[in-house]
């Protein structure tokens, strides 16, 4: 009697034990709030940034997540790139949602406008693909940027243009947005500081525009050295056939939308010569680099662009703001802990300056032979 008794009660311990760690509760996970223009004009960047950022979080959840055993939780909602449904769209994530984090992006307009929500409620806000300068003027202590700027974009385009023996007058086009007549305008002071090439033109498209022959004649008129188009996906595609149709064959420089493999297969050939200001591209040869290439080609079976790596280099910014806040911080600790975070990301150092931006590099390709290749 007194053996089945204890045979009973070591049967009972060993069950328990056994179901110690089924019944224990998982941490709460810490929540991202990601806000991008999944819908409308800008729909094909937010795809390709989100699935940067999704495989961020992805490979930060398998290393174990953000600290204290949590895993970081992504909640998406479109706001179409337009600056009001942007701002809703924060409210939510703060009131509803709870979020400790949030990244709203696309266009420039987007981040600009949602500022005034972040700073009142005290929450953090990442920006990943906002170069317009206007995004780190918001006097927001609660904002970083983690992308480049239009100002170096311009820079380092502008290097190359000047370099190009007989590039003496350019013609541009790009969005009538912040974002394209903040471009047009950095470089057009990038060139008036050199001295250099002269722009003799330059005009703006609106998000639905699919003719552009009257601006085409119009620079084709003015015969310019040179041309910057600064069309996005896949009107891109509509400009570098109709500049065929026209005969406009001149060197042909761009920006991040000339980065595009879908391009490359539509209109390649087209494209050929062509150079472009970008913050990444594939063919860096650098240690976090190979890495983001590594893990977003095992899960998307497919090589990254730009954008994508925007997406990335973004979540990067965000696990290890909350790996270095700690389990349970509140709002002002993850904004402390961005304001001194150093993290080493495929475009560069993350460090943010006083007023919130990361100022990484930008570089220049050119699509040669067929493939898109590091020239600055």
């Amino acid at each position: 009697m007194m053996m089945r008794m204890l045979a009973t009660v070591v049967l009972v311990v060993v069950l328990a034990l056994g179901a110690g760690p089924a019944l224990a509760a998982d941490p709460a996970p810490a929540k991202l709030g990601i806000g991008l223009g999944l819908t409308g004009p800008l729909a094909f960047l937010s795809q390709q940034y989100l699935r940067g950022l999704r495989a961020a979080v992805a490979e930060a959840n398998a290393e174990g997540g953000v600290g204290g055993g949590r895993k970081l939780e992504l909640i998406e909602r479109d706001h179409k790139g337009i600056p009001s449904e942007a701002v809703a769209v924060a409210k939510r994530f703060i009131e509803q949602d709870r979020v400790d984090i949030v990244d709203l992006d696309l266009p420039s307009t987007v981040p600009i406008a949602v500022q005034a929500v972040t700073r009142q409620a005290r929450i953090a806000q990442i920006t990943g693909y906002g170069f317009a300068t206007g995004v780190v003027e918001q006097n927001n202590p609660y904002h970083f940027r983690t992308c480049t700027n239009v100002d170096l974009l311009a820079g380092a385009l502008g290097d190359v243009m000047s370099g190009i023996p007989g590039n003496k007058t350019i013609a541009m086009l790009a969005p009538n947005d912040d974002y394209g007549r903040g471009a047009i305008k950095a470089l057009t002071a990038a060139l008036e500081k050199k001295g250099s090439t002269k722009v003799v033109f330059a005009d703006y498209y609106e998000r639905d525009q699919t003719d552009f022959t009257a601006i085409l004649l119009k620079m084709k008129s003015l015969n310019p050295d040179s041309l910057y188009i600064d069309v996005r996906w896949p009107a891109n595609v509509t400009v570098l056939k109709q500049m065929a149709e026209l005969g406009l064959k001149k060197t042909l420089f761009g920006s991040v939308n000339f980065f595009n493999s879908k391009l490359v297969e539509r209109a390649g050939a087209l494209l050929e010569g062509a150079y472009m200001s970008v913050s990444w591209a594939p063919v860096f040869p650098d240690a976090a680099s190979k890495k983001f290439v590594e893990v977003y080609q095992r899960l998307h079976k497919e090589l990254p662009d730009d954008s994508a790596g925007l997406g990335w280099t973004a979540g990067l910014t965000v696990v290890a703001a909350l790996r270095a806040a700690g389990p349970g911080a509140d709002r002002e600790a993850i904004r402390a802990a961005l304001a001194k975070l150093e993290v080493q990301a495929p475009q560069g150092v993350i460090k943010f300056d006083a007023r919130g931006d990361a100022r990484v590099p930008a570089h220049v390709l050119q699509f040669k032979n067929g493939v898109y290749q590091l020239v600055r």
